[in-house]
């Protein structure tokens, strides 16, 4: 029963960053493609260990000194395999699902294959934490859960951009993934710089980048939702002229 209760806990955060992301879009996506879309997320943690762990005996982070290993493990170990795996689950899979019609499924999907790793990453956590499960849920359910879906969010929002703007493809999918990457290696270099060195000064970058992203990803959502709106009253309008023009036919 604990177990269940760790698992949860641990899911919980994820969930209803779903919930929001995916209810978000006054065009939902279908289940189908939402779902694979996840899996394929939960998937890449596969590939993200295959590549770090050869690269952690080599690199040995644990005989670096604190700040050189915590930003080797938060950019080389952690950001830079993660977002880059992300980021093949969306061109690979859902750009092509015939759904991805409109800027906001590029952010949609991107939120879902980002909690697809998170989930599963955030569940390793929690289960392994033992008796101070319930804190490190609580803590990452208000920093890391969120710091993945708004990473997602942003990745996604330039895939839709490369998507539906051919002649910048090239350098919207070159943002696609040094955006977040950039964001996410700063994040994590902050956090475990807090913890390996004992400066609570880094706290701040960690923190104040999770902080920058969140704002940037709901700023990015409210946007994409006012051209869904338009297009909704665009629709409307377009149906209102050619309601006479029927009736006369």
């Amino acid at each position: 029963m604990t177990a269940l209760i760790m698992i949860g806990a641990a899911v919980l955060p994820s969930l209803i960053l779903l919930v929001y992301f995916i209810f978000g879009d006054r065009f939902p996506e279908p289940l189908g493609g939402i779902l694979g879309t996840f899996f394929f997320g939960v998937l890449t943690v596969i590939p993200v260990l295959v590549f770090a762990a050869p690269l952690t005996e080599v690199l040995q982070p644990d005989l670096l000194a604190p700040i050189a290993r915590a930003a080797t493990e938060g950019f080389i170990l952690a950001a830079i395999p993660e977002e880059a795996f992300k980021l093949a689950v969306l061109v690979a899979f859902a750009r092509n699902l015939k759904a991805f019609d409109e800027p906001m499924d590029g952010l949609v999907y991107g939120v879902v294959a980002s909690l697809g790793f998170a989930t599963l990453e955030n569940i390793a956590y929690v289960i392994g934490s033992g008796d101070g499960w319930l804190s490190i849920a609580i803590l990452r359910a208000l920093t890391a859960v969120p710091a993945h879906a708004t990473f997602g969010a942003i990745m996604g929002f330039y895939i839709a951009r490369a998507h539906f703007e051919p002649a910048r493809r090239r350098s919207m999918l070159f943002a696609a993934y040094l955006v977040p990457m950039v964001l996410h290696g700063l994040y994590d270099l902050g956090l475990l710089a807090t913890s390996y060195s004992g400066d609570i000064a880094w706290i701040v970058l960690g923190l104040g980048t999770l902080i920058i992203a969140v704002v940037w990803a709901l700023r990015l959502q409210r946007r994409l939702r006012r051209e869904q709106q338009a297009m909704l009253a665009g629709t409307a309008a377009a149906s209102l002229a050619a309601g006479p023009h029927e009736l006369r036919g």
